[in-house]
Parts: structure tokens; sequence; C-alpha cells
């Protein structure tokens, strides 16, 4: 139609009359042409805008500083999310042929996004005044002169920086010794500075402006905030990938200081990822490789120290225990066939060969006092725990009661073997004084090593005491002098701390068997169907090793070894 009136073209070239009908043609028409008014109305607008804001300068600037005021301090995460967006989007597409890679690289390393700068000088915690400087100093102090040397220096090269300097550097690695330090003194700050940590660490999800600063503030989040560990640590291994950490190893032993910084860290990310996938029953996101394969040549360095060399040690033995994971995976329904109990006792030969290597090698530490020494024997004893317990999977079911009497007599062995090193790790939080003053500050791992033990030898007293030799008083005064010790170690810790809620457990627990102190019945002086009675009948026809079901241990469950289920009820 010319003019939007009847009659059409076609229907003037026919001489017929036209009626006019709302078609698909008609409103496709009419569309455009509302779209070419409000076109025009919009073009119109923004010229006499343009023109009034020549003349009225002060407008934009009202309008920008009442927004400010709007937004707030809280409005911080938002900002920082929004600006990654805007650079982000400029630089997406921006992609950089590198004609100067080698011909012998991968295919990805040709092409690489050009990635916009991390800004220097942001608001941080003391800016915005969620916390205080004098309390962020004492914060900062706490970790920097104690915490960090239990993790073999995850600052680095930070270790005598200020906190000044750390401010300058990164407001989340500053966020996280805050939040980390007023944990451990038990401040009441700790809930703000959580809550802060938790914003901007999400804030790294999708960020591509990262740091290796950013990295050592999740790993340090992930050893001792406790219900953030798992999700902290898949940022920090994907951040520490981006970075090609892992690419830093031979650089190191060449003598580059800035690549042996690197490799460390990676090292570090590596035991970190560790820590929190393998007892859990989770498979680990860090590969076996170079870095980890050869990291006995990491200490001929120029620059190793004695940090370095309990570094190695850790990775050496978490790097054990993922292969008992890959070995026999996490199925602890599945009893272990005949052919794969002889591979435990190997596992066993090589644990006892790596404790051997290290047991003598530290000398004592002017933070730790004399933690580095005797933590290769905790942990020695916790990796032989979680080796052996391997021993009584699938225990009750058809396959585990037809075995021939040679193999169930070497899994016997072998179970008895974690009975000892289980022992072990309670005999040395309850005789140890040391060990006792270090518990306000050993990254979570330790918390979970208790749990497990506890649960283990009560498992294996009750089921098992036939075929494993076990000093039932033994056990009962252990578990009785181990809940008095815990009572006392938390009556100064943060009620968030990890321990706190385990040395709960472990009480409730122990009441229901009647061990802890005071309590009416004890264990050695009950028959066997008396001690099923308080202890529930486990259906080990099923593997039954799980004390969630059970409901006997709460949160607590053996059988991913996972004791940290439900504390994210207990963080605000």
């Amino acid at each position: 139609m010319n003019d939007s009136q009847p009659p059409c073209v076609r229907c003037r070239k026919k001489g017929t009359p036209c009626t006019v009908n709302r078609s698909l043609q008609m409103l496709l028409e009419n569309d455009v042409l509302w779209k070419q008014t409000i076109e025009q109305k919009i073009h119109n607008l923004e010229a006499a805008i343009g023109i009034n804001g020549k003349d009225t300068p002060s407008l934009t600037a009202s309008w920008q500083s009442r927004q400010d005021l709007e937004d707030g301090p809280s409005s911080l995460n938002e900002k920082l999310i929004e600006e990654d967006q805007q650079d982000e989007e400029r630089s997406r597409w921006k992609i950089v042929i590198d004609l100067e890679s080698s011909p012998g690289a991968l295919p990805g390393h040709y092409l690489f996004s050009r990635t916009p700068p991390q800004p220097k000088g942001a608001e941080d915690i003391i800016t915005r005044s969620i916390i205080s400087l004098k309390n962020a100093q004492a914060y900062f102090d706490e970790y920097q002169s104690r915490l960090d040397h239990f993790l073999y220096r995850i600052l680095g090269d930070y270790g005598t920086a200020t906190l000044g300097r750390i401010r300058e550097i990164s407001p989340l690695l500053t966020t996280a010794i805050c939040a980390v330090g007023a944990l451990h003194l038990a401040s009441p700050d700790f809930d703000l500075l959580y809550k802060e940590f938790v914003v901007l660490s999400a804030a790294l999800s999708f960020s591509k402006r990262n740091a290796a600063e950013d990295v050592q503030a999740l790993c340090i989040g992930a050893f001792w905030i406790s219900d953030l560990s798992w999700s902290l640590v898949g940022i920090a291994v994907r951040i520490a990938t981006d970075l090609q950490l892992q690419n830093s190893f031979s650089k190191a032993l060449q003598g580059s200081r800035e690549h042996y910084l690197e490799a460390r860290l990676y090292l570090l990310v590596y035991i970190c990822d560790h820590h929190f996938s393998v007892p859990y029953g989770r498979p680990p996101i860090t590969r076996e490789c170079e870095a980890v394969r050869n990291a006995r040549k990491f200490l001929d360095c120029d620059y190793a120290t004695e940090d370095d060399a309990r570094l190695v040690s850790q990775v050496l033995r978490w790097s054990f225990c993922s292969n008992v994971y890959d070995a026999f995976g996490a199925d602890i329904n599945r009893p272990l066939s005949d052919a794969e109990v002889p591979h435990v006792r190997r596992f066993s030969i090589a644990l006892d060969s790596l404790r051997a290597e290290w047991a003598d090698r530290f000398t004592s530490n002017t933070h730790v006092g004399n933690y580095p020494r005797k933590g290769v024997g905790l942990q020695y004893h916790f990796a032989k725990l979680y080796l052996c317990s391997h021993a009584l999977r699938g225990a009750g079911s058809n396959h585990a009661n037809s075995r021939s009497p040679d193999v169930a007599g070497e899994l016997d062995e072998i179970a008895n073997s974690g009975m000892l090193s289980a022992v072990s790790i309670l005999r040395a939080v309850v005789s140890d004084r040391e060990i006792q003053s270090h518990l306000n500050g050993l990254p979570t791992n330790f918390d979970i090593m208790i749990a497990f033990a506890v649960v283990f030898l009560l498992k294996v007293s009750t089921h098992f005491s036939a075929s494993i030799q076990l000093d039932s008083q033994e056990i009962q005064r252990l578990m009785s002098t181990l809940i008095s010790v815990l009572k006392e170690v938390i009556a100064t810790m943060h009620q968030h701390h990890l321990l706190v809620s385990i040395t709960k457990g472990i009480e409730d627990l122990l009441q229901s068997c009647g061990m802890a102190p005071g309590a009416a019945a004890t264990v050695s002086t009950l028959l066997p169907q008396q001690r099923h009675q308080i202890l529930p009948d486990f259906d080990m026809s099923h593997g039954d090793f799980n004390l969630v079901a059970d409901e006997v241990f709460g949160p607590y469950s053996v059988n991913e070894y996972d004791f940290l289920l439900g504390q994210d009820q207990c963080i605000p």
C-alpha cells in the first residue's frame, strides 16, 4: 500500500475493491515505520542532551556522585565483576598470533588473548572499614610469624613483607591472611572477613586478570577455612594452570628465581588439591606432571631451603596416596580381590621407605618448633591408616567371607597395622604438649586425621576384635584422655574452628559408647552383645562403614573420609 492507505498495488492493477486486512505484510510494514519513528526520536533526544550537557558540565558529575552514594561500599564485588566484564568484552576477540613461537610449540600456544593487567591500589578491608588497621596488623602478624610456617611458607618471598606491602599487591591476599589469622585468634572479626573473602574469591571464577598472589590467597583459604576448601582448590588449580606454573620446573633448575617461586607455588597447589581430594574419595584435579615426578630434583635449585625439603616430602607422600587411590578406587563396598592384596603390602613397604627417607631430615624450626620432624611421623601414620583401611573394604560380603586362610590372614595383618597407626596418631595428640599447642594452627587435614583414627578404632573394636589384636582397656583409656585433652585445647578456639565441631562429635560418640570421662558403662566390661547395643549393629554385609547413616557420628563419615560434610552450617 502507498502511504498505508488502500487500495494496495495488486488490487489497483486488477481494478478490484481492496479490503484492509491486518495481514503479515501490513504488520511488518507498520513495524518498520514504528522503528523508523522511534529511531528518529532517540536521535533527536541524544542531540538535545549533548547540547545541554556542554552547557551544564556539573550535571553528569552530580548524577555520578549521587550514584556512588547509592552504591555504597557493599557493592565492591559488583564493581569488580563489572570492570572485569567490560575489560574482557573489549579483549575477548583480540587474539594475537605469536610468530616468535617455536615450530615445536603446542597448537594453542600460537594464539593468546590480550588480558588487561590487574589494577593496583584497589579498595581493601581496611580502607572500607571492615576491620581496623590495628586488628588487621594483629591478624597479619599471627599468620606471617606462625601459621604460614606450618605450610612451608605459602607467602614465599612475601614472607618478610609488611602488611602495607601486601595491601598494595592484592586485596584478596590481604583478606585471606587476615581471615585465617582472625580465626586462630578467636576474633569476632572472622565472620565479616569470611564473608568478604567469599565475595572476593567468587569474583575470580570467571576473571582472566589473575596473578600468582591470587593462587596464594586461595591456597591459604583452602588449607584453613574448612567449608570453602574444595571450592577454593578448584579455582586455584585453574588459575595456576592458566599461569603455566607447572611449566616453570625446568627453568627453576636452571637457576631462575622467578621460575623457582612459580614451581614452588605449583607444588603447594598440588598438595592443597590432594589434601581435599584423595581423603574424601575425590579424584585429584592436578596430574603427576614433571614437577611432581621429579620433585626430589627441586632441592637442587640454587634457592632451595629446608622448607622446600618439607614441601617435597609432602608432594611425595600425597603422590603415594594418589597412587593408592588410582589402584583401588573409592568404592568402599567393593572388597579387595585376592590379586590386589599383595599390592597393599608393596604399597606399605614403599611408604615405610618414604618415612625412613625423611624421618630424621628436619631440625627444629624457629616458628613452629619440632613440628617439621614430628609432622613426618603423623603424616606417615595417616597415610598408613588410609592404606590399611582398604583391608576392611566390603567386610562381611560373600567374597570377603570366602577368602582362603592365607589371604584372610594377610588382610588381618594389614588391618592390625592400620590399628597401630590409628593408636599412634591419638597417642601423639594426648601425650605431646607441643603437638597440642599446634592444633590451633595446623591445617584442617590434621583435624580430619584425629576423627578418622577415632572412628577406625571404634569400628575395629566392635566388629573385628576377634581377628585384630586390640587391648580394649587401653583403647578406652586413650579415648577418655583424648576427649579431655581436646576439650582443653578448644576452650580458647573460635567456635567456627573445625576441631571444635569434631571434638563435639567425638564426645557424643564416646558418650554413646560409654568411653567418655565419667561414663557409667565401659566397653571393656561389657559382653560382645552388649557392646553392639551401645554402638548400633552395622550391616557389614553391605560393606557398611558409614557412621552418618548409622546416626552415630553426625556429619562425620568414614566411608568417604569426608568429615567436613555439613560444615557449611557452622559458618554464617
